[in-house]
């Protein structure tokens, strides 16, 4: 079960978390989980955007604190470290740092969407 397409750069997403959601509650719930993330981690990304772009450092910092565990529970590294910075930097209402690191979330982002299709057609 450990054949989860892993990308280029594994530093960003770690395999082991949906291997070990495959064998705790089998491909159906790994399915499922990946499915609502699509929706969330979207959602929460679109929300991350727009408050960076209107200084809604409130609407950062709460999409931000949950994009962590929505992204690190299916082993999006990256995307959770990021949040994590992005959360800190809206607490201290810091535009450029928000600024600085929006980009940096919306490629990783997208690479953990890519690793995330590519696990879903393997499971």
């Amino acid at each position: 079960n450990e054949q989860f397409i892993i990308p280029d750069d594994s530093k960003e997403i770690d395999p082991h978390f949906l291997v070990r959601l495959n064998e705790l509650g089998g491909p159906k719930l790994v399915a499922e989980l990946i499915a609502m993330y699509f929706v969330r981690g979207s959602v929460l990304l679109d929300t991350i955007i727009t408050g960076i772009e209107s200084e809604d450092y409130e609407a950062v910092k709460n999409a931000s604190h949950s994009l962590i565990s929505s992204a690190g529970n299916l082993g999006g590294k990256h995307v959770s470290e990021l949040s994590v910075a992005l959360e800190a930097a809206a607490i201290e209402k810091s535009a450029e740092t928000l600024s600085d690191l929006k980009e940096a979330l919306i490629g990783a982002q997208k690479l953990f969407e890519q690793y995330l299709h590519g696990a879903s057609g393997q499971i």
